[in-house]
């Protein structure tokens, strides 16, 4: 039976019915039905899929749900078992949706926590912090998600240690924002570091000269005086003095770049006490040789942060490279040595830092924090009371309460009793309430959304962030709830760049993206050496994440995501695809010749490669994420008894074979009948993407197989097939986006309101805007 393996909730519902079918009441029919047709395979000896339907005790809410969708669309009992008549099927359909129904009783109310993307964006905006190389996350663990959307309430647990992750964060950040040491206006300055001492981790690809260095190798050179790390937050100018050197050293043998222009990267770095550093590439350079150009950028640096310059296209192991051409004879070691590398570089006379750049003063970190366009004068009680209420207000996305700013006050005096230090005061009690459950958790009331609560459902939603200014104040002022003001945020939000936060947020957990790179090739395979050097991974990555962004935000059918005549590509995949293409590093949208096998997902690298294993293809993995992901209709998980899929090509000559002999277990033959088709329609792509007519054994590949009765050849004829289920693909789009913006799973309830969404949505095509645009108007965003 095609279902998902329950999960234990309190539901009320359950004992009044449980109590009503030892009397004769009107569900008296369910049970005898169950025992009748579905007992033999999920009941006391035998649950398929792990689920039981012979005790009413045991079935939960979700699985009641999942009960009526297999009844009432005939999913079960399988083909080849004993059928219930029409009659029979539509009766005890309708008693199971009744019973459903009341599932929407045990909806809790909502208390859920903010993920670490959630965090880190709410942090930003609650502190004025820009987009740069700090990472206000950065220090909290990686959110441990099993099951749906990191957005899950059940699954965003909390622990001490977890919670002490985000006091230090909070005090990190703060710290980061509030950065002055003196309340004194700063002064825009020029600092020259030596350009004779820039230094990298391997000094035997650096040649410091007196009032120069030369990069040859491909770390990041950045100056060796202290302090090189900027002591105020803002924008500074980097300049560089440099040209190529050096390219024809050696004569004949020749190190990267071999044609084409040296290049020279300008960037920042950011240290961080116990963690990893982080980087950032601001701008490349083509360079001249031997003729010396001023090259400048304007970057945003975060206090501490500092310039770097680096060499991007030279030689990545100029010493392997030499090595080997000793032992092949090719240079005399006298000549040239692994330990005295005079290769290709970039030589840089000059390396300066000016700023920052037009100060403000108070700097927009403390604007933003204390919401004053003055510096605050700490030493009066009013102005700290006044500066609390508005922090909390926000911190919190409610008013703060008299009770919540006595107590932070409290707090705040106790801090600075023990630092006599106003600012330091500041930023341990802000902390302390960026680390409480009214900061780290969004709570929702069971119906409909009090205006404060539906500006953050929005927000988080599309933003994943709090609500700004402007819709803040609509939500305080109540006008939020008025279907007009509410519809104008809408849009305006829909048309904020903030909106990119939903489309990774949600596209790379509905399909899986983040799974990309988790099993790559191997990097001494040739076979897939292009994926590493050319970055492949990136650029799967990104066409996924444009066509997500072009099919939303173009207003394009939603079944374009099941086949399309065009796709969003650069010149790299261009290459891997083999597409005609004029356009270069840039993502473009292209149509696709007739016929061609690259329309919709199934065609893309990303989607191709995060279902193999780097090794071999994975068609039972392909039509398994297509069932799930694509399609919403997850085959239930192989029972215990029955072992993994292993290759055994004992008389096998591909993997069609292999599953044909698979499927001959009958306790397989159910689910593999479904993915099978679907994954073999696939194996003409290898396991980074690339097309393929036969195997490396000389096999033919035959990608031929049949879906919802009908046959097809290819993935051409598959996609077809696939488009013409856009009706139902849409509501399962809807169910996960709802289930992403609500943080919980869809009830029985909330899917009859997904039938209304997806009914309005099918008179505008399907078209992805419009229909984001009837899930938001909806109850199901509207409400609890």
């Amino acid at each position: 039976m095609n279902t998902k393996t329950a999960f234990p909730l309190v539901c009320l519902f359950l004992l009044v019915a449980a109590e009503r079918l030892h009397a004769d009441d009107p569900y008296s029919p369910v049970q005898p039905f169950l025992n009748r047709y579905c007992v033999a395979c999920h009941g006391a000896t035998k649950q398929k899929g792990e689920v039981r339907l012979d005790d009413f005790a045991q079935i939960d809410g979700a699985l009641w749900s999942d009960l009526y969708d297999q009844i009432h669309d005939a999913s079960m009992p399988p083909e080849d078992a004993r059928q219930p008549s029409s009659n029979e099927r539509a009766s005890i359909a309708q008693l199971v949706l009744q019973i459903s129904r009341d599932e929407a009783f045990s909806i809790p109310t909502g208390y859920r926590r903010l993920n670490r993307r959630e965090f880190r964006n709410t942090v930003r905006d609650l502190l004025g912090l820009k987009p740069g190389i700090y990472d206000p996350a950065g220090r909290v663990f990686k959110d441990e998600v099993d099951h749906g959307f990191d957005t899950n309430a059940d699954e965003l647990v909390i622990s001490n240690e977890l919670l002490l992750e985000y006091l230090e964060s909070a005090e990190h950040s703060l710290r980061m924002a509030l950065f002055l040491t003196d309340l004194q206006p700063p002064v825009t300055k020029v600092v020259a570091f030596k350009p004779g001492k820039l230094q990298s981790g391997d000094r035997r690809f650096t040649t410091n000269k007196k009032h120069s260095t030369v990069l040859r190798g491909s770390g990041q050179y950045s100056a060796s005086e202290s302090p090189r790390g900027v002591a105020i937050s803002g924008y500074y100018r980097i300049t560089v003095h440099a040209a190529g050197v050096d390219r024809n050293h050696y004569g004949n043998m020749k190190f990267p770049p071999v044609s084409g222009p040296i290049k020279m990267g300008i960037g920042t770095r950011l240290d961080s006490e116990g963690k990893q550093s982080t980087s950032n590439l601001a701008k490349s350079f083509d360079l001249l040789d031997d003729q010396f150009e001023v090259y400048s950028t304007v970057v945003w640096l975060e206090k501490g942060a500092y310039p770097w310059v680096g060499f991007l296209n030279g030689a990545g192991k100029p010493a392997s490279s030499i090595r080997q051409a000793i032992r092949q004879r090719k240079v005399d070691p006298k000549e040239i040595s692994p330990e005295n590398y005079n290769g290709p570089g970039v030589e840089v006379t000059r390396f300066s830092l000016e700023g920052p750049l037009d100060p403000q003063w108070p700097p927009p970190t403390y604007r933003t924090i204390f919401q004053t366009d003055e510096m605050p004068d700490f030493e009066k009680a009013e102005v700290r009371a006044q500066l609390m209420q508005r922090f909390l207000t926000r911190a919190f996305r409610r008013p703060a309460t008299d009770q919540d700013v006595r107590d932070y006050l409290d707090y705040l005096d106790q801090q600075y009793q023990r630092t006599s230090d106003w600012q330091e005061a500041f930023i341990k009690t802000f902390a302390a309430a960026m680390a409480s459950h009214d900061f780290l958790y969004i709570k929702e009331e069971i119906g409909q959304l009090p205006p404060l609560e539906l500006a953050s459902r929005l927000s988080y939603f599309l933003w994943s962030t709090m609500p700004d200014a402007e819709l803040f104040q609509l939500a305080r002022s109540g006008r939020l709830l008025d279907a007009d003001v509410y519809s104008a945020q809408v849009e305006r939000m829909l048309g904020d760049p903030r909106t990119d936060e939903f489309v990774h947020g949600f596209a790379t957990q509905w399909l899986s993206l983040d799974l990309l790179g988790t099993m790559p090739p191997d990097i001494k395979d040739r076979r897939y050496s292009a994926y590493h050097k050319q970055n492949y991974e990136t650029a799967f990555r990104n066409e996924t994440l444009h066509f997500f962004r072009h099919v939303l935000f173009e207003n394009q059918p939603v079944g374009d995501f099941l086949d399309s005549d065009y796709s969003i590509i650069n010149d790299t995949l261009a290459n891997v695809y083999n597409l005609p293409f004029d356009g270069g590093s840039e993502f473009q949208r292209v149509s696709l010749p007739k016929a061609s096998l690259r329309g919709g997902l199934l065609g893309h690298g990303s989607i191709l490669a995060l279902t193999s294993n780097g090794v071999e293809t994975l068609p039972v993995t392909r039509g398994h994420w297509i069932l799930d992901e694509l399609l919403g209709t997850p085959p239930p998980a192989p029972p215990e008894e029955v072992p993994a899929l292993v290759p055994d090509l004992n008389g096998v000559d591909t993997p069609r074979d292999q599953l044909v002999r698979h499927r001959r277990d009958p306790a397989c033959f159910e689910c593999h009948k479904r993915m099978d088709p679907l994954g073999l329609a696939l194996e003409n792509f290898d396991v980074i993407g690339r097309y393929r007519a036969a195997y490396e054994t000389g096999a033919t590949i035959d990608p031929a197989g049949q879906i919802f009765g009908t046959k097809f050849q290819n993935v051409t004829e598959l996609r077809k097939l696939l488009r013409t289920q856009q009706d139902p693909f849409a509501k399962s789009l809807i169910i996960k986006l709802a289930e992403y913006a609500k943080g919980r799973r869809l009830n029985r309830r909330d899917l009859e309101i997904v039938d209304q969404v997806a009914a309005k949505s099918k008179q505008d095509e399907h078209r992805f805007q419009s229909m984001l645009r009837h899930l938001l108007a909806s109850e199901l965003l509207l409400h609890r």
